[in-house]
């Protein structure tokens, strides 16, 4: 019997902590991590950071809020005092890259990718919903141009370094790519209708290294990720009904798998070694594949698998041996990594489509009003610690740097934590 954790007494108290806070005005650590990539340094959630605010609300423990014209769903990404953000303009058709001065949020530059006409899409998805992502010298872009992939790299001035359209693209919920850094290689996985590949991208160039092709066609928005198992090191891919540990300088597959279904959006998590999958579509799974294996390792390697609990975009966290998810209906549920098997469920406020965050072994979830839970990573019982409330619509997972937490909302860019760092 799973436990299902009654929360009777709590409500969300907005703006208000619910144990005694951190200050917010603690000294920065020392040990501040970048945040380059969409769910951050490792691309799973996780935050080495420490001090970081539990307690803010629209007016209060607000360092600065920073208008961000048009329309978008794509993450900040942050190098140092270097924050990179995405965005589109429907009245001019236009696709942007904005860098912002993260002390400030005052827009250093502005640059306008190309224009085109809107594409098709989900009504929930937008024309500006890839992360970019940086290897603190240069940042990378990805979008949607008519019928092609656009891959765009500037420098931090925002100089064009080089543009490419290296795939047509064909699929029925739009675009949403985030590329991965590796190396001197920019991987790119793309699982549509149309030209689906995983590309390994030379950096500096945008000249194609490798490229390999996924059995079948069918679109999904996994984000790659890069795992490490003993010696060998690893881009896990996934969507079209199958995952694949690649050889990251060449592209060879290592192992495949078949599963979790066709249409996956949530980004994977790594533990045990592992590699934690879910899709929505046409069957929810969620499940777990150990990446040790070679070849076809469907009948040997899956760990286990289920279709309770699934979670379809936001994506879920490892920590110390349990799998943390919210369910887009706001169910927040810990499982047990190893067997996949509930632990305790406990139900939110409100509906989901950012990615859980962990620091300081505290999980961030927030809705899609704005409204974060911090709740303690425990496998033992649902802890709530804080509810805080921007008090504005959010479908962009947040970055962690500096001490600092950057939250997109459907208007602004807004940092919360102390000012003047």
């Amino acid at each position: 019997m799973r436990p299902v954790m009654n929360w009777p007494n709590f409500r969300p108290a907005l703006g208000r902590g619910l144990i005694p806070l951190v200050s917010l005005l603690a000294a920065p650590w020392a040990g501040a991590e970048n945040w380059p990539q969409w769910r951050g340094p490792r691309g799973d959630g996780t935050s080495h950071e420490r001090n970081i605010a539990r307690h803010w609300s629209a007016t209060e423990g607000i360092a600065w809020k920073t208008p961000i014209p048009g329309e978008g769903h794509s993450s900040p990404v942050v190098w140092g005092d270097a924050i990179f953000l995405t965005t589109s303009s429907p009245e001019t058709r236009e696709r942007f890259l904005l860098r912002l001065e993260a002390t400030s949020g005052r827009v250093v530059w502005k640059r306008a990718m190309f224009a085109a006409d809107r594409e098709a899409m989900h009504r929930e998805n937008s024309v500006a919903s890839s992360t970019p992502v940086t290897d603190g010298e240069r940042v990378y872009t990805s979008f949607q141009q008519g019928d092609r992939v656009s891959l765009q790299c500037h420098d931090f001035d925002g100089k064009a370094l080089w543009a490419i359209s290296p795939l047509g693209f064909k699929g029925e919920h739009g675009y949403s790519y985030t590329p991965l850094l590796h190396g001197d290689l920019l991987i790119f996985d793309c699982r549509q209708e149309g030209e689906a590949a995983v590309l390994g991208l030379d950096k500096r160039t945008g000249a194609i290294r490798w490229r390999s092709e996924p059995s079948r066609r069918r679109i999904s928005h996994v984000a790659p990720l890069l795992v490490q198992d003993g010696s060998r090191e690893q881009v896990v891919v996934c969507g079209s009904d199958e995952m694949r540990g690649l050889q990251p300088s060449t592209g060879t597959t290592l192992w495949s798998c078949r599963g979790p279904s066709d249409v996956a959006v949530a980004g994977l998590s790594f533990g045990e070694g592992m590699v934690f999958a879910t899709a929505g579509y046409p069957t929810k799974t969620r499940m777990a594949v150990k990446v040790s294996g070679s070849g076809d390792v469907t009948a040997t390697h899956v760990a286990w698998q289920s279709h309770r609990q699934v979670t379809y975009v936001p994506s879920p966290v490892y920590h110390a041996g349990h799998l943390y998810t919210v369910l887009d209906d706001g169910m927040l549920c810990c499982f047990d990594a190893k067997t996949g098997e509930p632990v305790w469920e406990q139900r939110l406020g409100g509906r989901y489509r950012t990615s859980l965050l962990l620091v300081e072994e505290l999980l961030h979830a927030t809705n899609d009003q704005g409204l974060t839970t911090v709740v303690a990573a425990d496998p033992k019982a649902f802890r709530p610690v804080a509810t805080n409330d921007l008090a504005e619509f959010c479908y962009a997972t947040p970055a962690l740097s500096g001490g600092r937490i950057y939250s997109r909302t459907g208007k602004h860019l807004v940092c919360i934590g102390p000012a003047g760092r």
